[in-house]
């Protein structure tokens, strides 16, 4: 049996997760107390659970045994949940012996929904509860704001509209300058660089932005240079499986396009994120069509990075995509 203690965020719907799989909850917050009606429990945990500092996911520390619990719950639950097993610190090793583990655990769009989802079953929950909380500062206050409005019998489609009415200045629109937050696997964040938004219908979630390359090299896989100048035009969806770049000179001439694997893409007050499934489909300027690292994120399922299931969703996307694309 775990004794978890839970914090952040994501605090409510962790612990309904964790009780519903018998899982006893210590040190609980006030909110946590009122909600799930547990008494004060002032006992060591096995297991402890916080919020990142980014609010992307949580970190959690625990022995072995709750740990591999706590890691199974997730999996099991949410489709494109990302695990990384940090090494332990010298101190840890010192005190607990070896037998304590370190998670960074990453909640990508689709795990936010379902945490969304799980947090309503126990209280007042606006859509893109945990993404909004994610934004941080004033999204996060409207989100508190509109569920406080809820919480006293408001009416359940005028604090959506309301909500939706407060946030909607803070996202990027056509003329904004974003940033490309590539994130990989293993928890490293490459920045993509600032783009300019070209078009962006928010009838459809379709954003077009446009990034002019600085640095020299070869795009990898298609194998054309790089060269300061080139024009990278992105068409991307939010909450799509993909994106598509193409490449040109700045003369205008198509150097190829890459579609990038990734969790379902988030719109941020700053720009876009996702976690990159390594996965990639390459088209060369002579129409040429073809798949490339696929065994990248197969290994990850060796490492217990990402379950099976998110192999297989991504397997499927690709064959979509190689049946469907042109140049």
């Amino acid at each position: 049996m775990i004794k978890a203690q839970v914090r952040g965020v994501y605090s409510t719907a962790l612990t309904k997760l964790l009780l519903d799989h018998g899982a006893v909850i210590v040190r609980p917050s006030v909110a946590a107390k009122e909600r799930f009606g547990l008494e004060e429990r002032n006992e060591a945990s096995d297991l402890s659970i916080r919020e990142r500092p980014d609010r992307q996911g949580v970190s959690a520390s625990g022995r072995e045994d709750p740990s591999n619990t706590f890691k199974a719950i997730l999996q099991s639950n949410l489709q494109d949940v990302i695990i990384r097993e940090k090494p332990q610190g010298e101190a840890a090793l010192v005190e607990f012996g070896g037998d304590r583990r370190f998670l960074d655990v990453e909640f990508p769009a689709l795990s936010k929904k379902r945490l969304d989802a799980i947090r309503r079953s126990v209280t007042e929950t606006v859509d893109g509860h945990h993404h909004f909380k994610a934004c941080g500062g004033n999204f996060s206050v409207a989100v508190d704001m509109a569920e406080r409005l809820l919480g006293i019998g408001g009416p359940t489609e005028e604090a959506e509209k309301l909500f939706r009415q407060t946030v909607r200045a803070g996202f990027p629109t056509a003329g904004s300058t974003i940033v490309i937050e590539h994130v990989k696997l293993d928890g490293r964040i490459l920045h993509l660089g600032e783009a300019r938004v070209e078009v962006f219908d928010k009838d459809e979630s379709l954003i077009e932005f446009k990034r002019i390359v600085k640095g020299e090299g070869t795009y990898d896989a298609l194998g054309t240079r790089r060269e300061p100048g080139d024009r990278a035009v992105t068409e991307a969806k939010i909450g799509e499986w993909h994106y598509k770049t193409r490449y040109f000179s700045k003369d205008g001439d198509y150097k190829g396009s890459y579609i990038n694997l990734n969790t379902p893409t988030e719109l941020y007050p700053h720009g876009i994120r996702y976690v990159d499934l390594e996965v990639d489909i390459c088209i060369w300027p002579n129409g040429k069509v073809g798949k490339v690292d696929e065994e990248r994120l197969e290994s990850a399922v060796l490492e217990g990075v990402v379950t099976q299931r998110l192999v297989e969703t991504v397997r499927e996307k690709v064959q979509e995509l190689m049946e469907t694309t042109e140049m």
